[in-house]
């Protein structure tokens, strides 16, 4: 039993020996000419550290710059794709180089210019504007007033202006102040669901106790007629030529809203193009004159 006891003894002795460390090899710091070797080597990673390059990231996009070579603000660089513009359909020869021009479509769509989302007759009515301003138009005043009322009906930004634009009247000589207004498409819209819930309803009724359809199918087939009498109810029973339009006060500022036509008949007289109304800023409170026709609204003279 000793022997035995001497033999495990002297086995375990053998394996911790094999595993213990040698002394001044394993535990032993690196001398400093083997720091200053390492530090020496080339591309010689850090640890908890990466490298920065000092140059700074490159776009995607080519960036046009200027005839002189320097770079060019946002408003510049559209005035010069309007000018562009202008001269090749007007004039019929190119002011830039082709290449020079796709760069500056491509440099302007990445920068989100509202330039490059205009339609040809919005860009028409800027060029004309720019001309016009620069003493060389290139549209007689009529072409030009029915290109602007084209774009207003439209509810085109390149027309509208919230900012207001002031004259002297010559009779009174008090300054009269003017903003443009623009259809509100959200309230207009509302002002069919009154109409559209009845007839969708007495549709389905009428098609499901004298056809036995299923209203599903009766919304889809019937579709034609609920739109007709909702157009027929909204326009000519519950209201009479309704339009209601967004308008900034020409004084104040305050944005409001301006309704032309009528309600159940209350008014009992024909819906009229020329709406008197008061500024809803009770600090302001300046009387307004809104026009239908001409998309405007102007303070009383």
């Amino acid at each position: 039993m000793s022997k035995v006891l001497l033999g495990v003894l002297a086995a375990g002795a053998v394996a911790v020996d094999a595993f213990a460390p040698t002394v001044g090899t394993r535990f032993s710091m690196p001398s400093s000419a083997s720091l200053s070797r390492r530090s020496m080597r080339p591309n010689a990673p850090v640890l908890g550290l990466r490298a920065m390059s000092d140059e700074a990231p490159t776009s995607a996009v080519e960036e046009f710059v200027g005839p002189d070579g320097k770079k060019m603000s946002l408003l510049a660089k559209e005035k010069l794709y309007l000018d562009c513009c202008a001269s090749y359909n007007v004039e019929g020869k190119g002011k830039i180089s082709d290449d020079d021009f796709e760069t500056l479509k491509t440099d302007l769509t990445f920068e989100g210019s509202q330039v490059m989302l205009m339609t040809r007759d919005e860009v028409k009515f800027m060029v004309a504007t720019t001309r016009f301003n620069e003493g060389t138009p290139f549209m007689d005043d009529a072409e030009y007033d029915a290109l602007r009322k084209k774009l207003k009906a439209r509810g085109s930004y390149a027309v509208i202006h919230e900012a207001a634009s002031c004259r002297l009247d010559e009779e009174t000589g008090k300054a009269v102040c003017k903003t443009d207004i623009y259809a509100d498409d959200g309230k207009n819209a509302i002002l069919y669901t009154p109409a559209l819930v009845l007839s969708a309803l007495l549709f389905n009724e009428g098609a499901f106790w004298f056809k036995g359809w299923d209203p599903l199918l009766s919304l889809i087939l019937g579709s034609p007629f609920i739109a007709a009498a909702t157009y027929i109810l909204t326009n000519f029973i519950y209201f009479q030529s309704p339009f209601v339009v967004k308008a900034i006060c020409p004084e104040c500022s305050t944005p409001q809203n301006v309704y032309f036509g009528d309600i159940l008949w209350v008014t009992g007289e024909p819906v009229k193009d020329v709406v008197k109304t008061q500024c809803t800023n009770k600090a302001c409170a300046c009387e307004l004159t809104a026009d239908k026709t001409r998309m405007v609204v102007e303070s009383a003279k």
